[in-house]
């Protein structure tokens, strides 16, 4: 995962490791598998194994029907909320949740998948092994049938494509709305007027020239931990930055060739390099951990502090009102946005569910306002309006209005991507040694990447 935090759902090149999430203030699940294969049979028939219908209905919004949610007990009250929304939508089709212990949730999940007593619609943590084994529906013919491709962005819907055994492309069997926290750069308002910060930065340069003033005014620019490694999320976002969301995501979802020792990421590592030689960040970062890091924050002893928006649940009980956040700046001015999420409006239909044309209806409700709207209520980002022409990022506004602009802004530019730490347990490890080594100046940007690269490569090898 990203960090010990309850953060966003994670999905390495098999399996989607979910651990409670607070997006602003929400909550996920844990992971671990097994699967079997189910047979196949037509889809809304009553006997539905059909792992690939063909013969898709939209118009089931008055067709009597009850749907089975399987839900983790920490996504409870969300999805709770999506369901009485769909009903007072479509007040004919009731969604049942079918709720199970957070721990036991992905040791269940598979055999449901697979029995005569299927949920019908899932979050699955393996997409590849769920799509292997027969267990999800395809759901190209609903994309075409409701437009998905069309409202939802790109970068949104690739973690729910599967082609050849990899995550990315080809056919959709995960899909929705998009919501999810946005991880960018948190201010302190008092410091950021001191340090003459009146806008936002547009560019990796212009977040720079804050942060040397900062340090000129004898402000510490960065407040961060990285006993654990977390120097991480400012890390991905400059990876982001500089490779582009897809490339990075590539990795994360191994692709075949896709690696991370290319000079874009050589340069993303000689920034945040110089970042650390120029004393942007405290002299003891090393021995902080999370918890220390959000004291130092709220406790005035820094300008920015790059984390996601499941922070402000913690640090809104002393600090809500004097803070806010923006996403990470382009690379160059007028460059594409980038940054990590995970969609928690994106959801499977099961192969052996007896009502799948109601479940696309559900899917299809999770692109509308009134899914982004329970999202909101329950402190997602998400998208409300479209993505052609989002709110410019702004100082001025609350910290949750800032939020979904934000969201917005890299949606528009379909730059959602994931953290590298996704790619595999071991490449997590090693980024957090291999940061704490930078830190110390132990190891030099390029030998940093190939370091990670090797280590990437080794978990392919063995996945």
């Amino acid at each position: 995962m990203p960090e010990q935090h309850p953060t966003s759902p994670a999905r390495t090149a098999g399996s989607r490791l979910r651990a409670p999430l607070a997006g602003v203030a929400a909550a996920s699940a844990l992971a671990t598998l097994a699967a079997c294969s189910a047979p196949g049979s037509d889809s809304g028939s009553g006997t539905s194994a059909n792992a690939t219908p063909t013969a898709v209905s939209t118009a089931v919004g008055n067709t009597p029907a009850t749907l089975t949610l399987f839900s983790a007990a920490g996504l409870e009250t969300y999805e709770q909320g999506l369901a009485d929304a769909f009903h007072a939508t479509y007040p004919k089709i009731k969604v049942k949740l079918r709720v199970e212990a957070d721990t036991n949730y992905n040791t269940v999940l598979p055999r449901l998948l697979a029995s005569d007593s299927t949920p019908d619609i899932v979050q699955p943590y393996d997409l590849l092994g769920g799509v292997k084994d027969n267990l999800l529906t395809n759901l190209d013919a609903y994309d075409k049938a409701y437009g998905w491709s069309a409202k939802v962005p790109a970068s949104a819907l690739a973690p729910g494509r599967v082609s050849n055994g990899v995550i990315g492309s080809g056919s959709l069997y995960e899909a929705g709305g998009s919501a999810g926290p946005l991880v960018g750069v948190f201010y302190n308002k008092e410091l950021a007027a001191k340090a003459g910060m009146t806008t936002v930065p547009t560019s990796i340069a212009g977040l720079e020239a804050v942060m040397a003033k900062a340090k000129a005014s004898g402000i510490t620019p960065i407040v961060a931990s990285n006993q654990d490694g977390l120097i991480g999320h400012l890390y991905n976002l400059l990876l982001g930055d500089h490779m582009g969301a897809q490339k990075l995501s590539d990795i994360v979802h191994h692709k075949p060739g896709a690696t991370l020792d290319t000079p874009a990421a050589v340069e993303a590592t000689q920034t945040l390099q110089k970042w650390i030689k120029a004393g942007y960040f405290a002299s003891d970062v090393n021995s902080l951990n999370q918890e220390a890091s959000y004291g130092q924050f709220t406790g005035g002893k820094g300008l920015f502090l790059f984390q996601g928006s499941w922070i402000t649940q913690t640090i809104d009980k002393n600090f809500k009102g004097k803070y806010g956040v923006f996403p990470m700046p382009p690379a160059e001015k007028g460059g594409t946005y980038a940054g990590m999420t995970s969609n928690t409006l994106a959801f499977s239909i099961a192969a052996r569910s007896k009502n799948k044309d109601a479940a696309g209806l559900f899917l299809d409700f999770l692109t509308t306002p009134a899914a982004a709207k329970v999202a909101v209520a329950n402190g997602y980002a998400a998208l409300t309006s479209g993505t052609s022409a989002p709110a410019e990022p702004s100082l001025s506004g609350t910290a949750t209005d800032q939020i979904q602009t934000g969201y917005a802004t890299i949606a528009a530019d379909n730059g959602f991507d994931s953290w590298i730490q996704n790619a595999a347990p071991a490449v997590g490890t090693k980024l957090t040694q291999q940061l704490q080594l930078l830190v110390s100046g132990k190891v030099e940007p390029a030998a940093m990447v190939k370091a990670l690269q090797s280590t990437y490569a080794d978990a392919v090898k063995s996945s």
